[in-house]
């Protein structure tokens, strides 16, 4: 019987820099970046030789697990998967200001996924939107409801 939730985990080329970006750029808290290697570590993720560096950052009730696999180290060429790919997952944040927040995002690194746009259903305004990727290539939709949203842009 499923008793909680614990966390959301990505797999990231960078660790520290997924870190540094989560905490400075998304206001973010850290904990203690730790190396795991050993039995659990490869049977739990069902790779040989798992060495595992990994942080958790915790902000607005959510807990983010970052996961660099230190070993076996499977590089390929950074493919970032486009979200309708089944699998591909995004977290969403609510802020106040797309746009703004877009800005100062897109300046610590991150990048464009698609473009911001008024989400309007059945001829009414619900919010703003945009979907955004980390520099490890997360993808964050940044969601602004309707009482942030000024004007409706045409």
């Amino acid at each position: 019987m499923i008793i909680g939730f614990d966390h959301t985990s990505f797999t990231v080329e960078d660790v520290d820099r997924a870190v540094r970006f989560w905490t400075e750029s998304l206001g973010f808290e850290r904990s203690e970046i730790v190396i795991r290697e050993g039995d659990w570590p490869e049977r739990v993720t069902g790779v040989g030789g798992a060495k595992l560096k990994i942080a958790h950052v915790f902000g607005y009730g959510q807990h983010v697990e970052f996961v660099e696999y230190l070993e076996p180290v499977t590089k390929s060429e950074a493919v970032a998967l486009s979200p309708n790919v089944i699998g591909v997952a995004h977290v969403a944040l609510v802020v106040d200001d797309v746009m703004r927040t877009s800005d100062t995002l897109l300046q610590a690194g991150a990048k464009w996924q698609g473009q911001p746009a008024d989400v309007v259903v059945d001829s009414v305004l619900k919010g703003r939107a945009a979907y955004i990727r980390d520099p490890n290539g997360i993808i964050i939709e940044l969601w602004e409801p309707v009482a942030h949203c000024n004007e409706i842009e045409n």
